[in-house]
């Protein structure tokens, strides 16, 4: 059973509690509810520079690995996703952390970006796109159970919540950029095209 804020607080926040809030609304059908997300706060983000917000539904995800460590832990993997946004806006001199969303092997959601608010994952498509980020290496292995079966469910959860357009597209950063270093290796690749949403192509309308 997963708990969602208000629909004021997600709009303004684009949080999805971890705690009962008041006025909540009890999802009981596991397809309609969310896994754990780990809000901004919960891995103590820094505040963003700029903000634009995203058109939804979304018609797009497109999905990578984060090329670094993985992280087996609530406070390993707000560490690691701490760092992640600090290469960011302090190497690359970007507004904010670049994905919308993190998953790590503990099997948590690490909200980036948000639902909401436009990322930088991906050039060219980042106002038509959630870009999810695996956290750890993955060229020539497949992530961890659990951590597959999190960003499942955090689809299911966009269809369900009506931030994914329910025909939406699922695709691998390496189709869209060139080099593999930020993308996604040949296991998760092969893995992601099995799946009912993958695409071949995005969808740009």
């Amino acid at each position: 059973m997963f708990i969602f804020c208000t629909p004021s607080t997600v709009t303004l926040n684009s949080y999805l509690c971890t705690v009962p809030c008041s006025l909540a609304v009890d999802v009981n059908r596991e397809e309609e509810s969310c896994p754990r997300i780990i809000s901004r706060d919960g891995w103590a983000a820094r505040a963003p520079l700029s903000v634009e917000y995203m058109i939804v539904p979304v018609k797009n995800v497109i999905v990578q690995h984060s090329f670094t460590l993985k992280c087996t832990s609530l406070t390993l993997c707000s560490q690691r996703v701490s760092l992640i946004q600090d290469f960011y806006m302090d190497e690359r001199h970007e507004d904010d952390i670049a994905e919308s969303f993190l998953i790590g092997g503990d099997g948590n959601v690490y909200e980036g970006t948000g639902w909401h608010r436009v990322g930088n994952h991906t050039e060219g498509y980042n106002s038509k796109a959630i870009g999810i980020s695996m956290i750890g290496d993955f060229r020539d292995m497949l992530p961890p159970a659990r951590q597959l079966e999190a960003l499942r469910h955090l689809l299911r959860c966009g269809v369900a919540s009506g931030e994914l357009d329910p025909d939406y597209k699922l695709l691998a950063r390496r189709q869209l950029s060139r080099g593999e270093a930020r993308g996604v290796g040949v296991a998760l690749f092969l893995e992601l095209q099995t799946w009912p949403q993958w695409a071949g192509q995005p969808s740009l309308g």
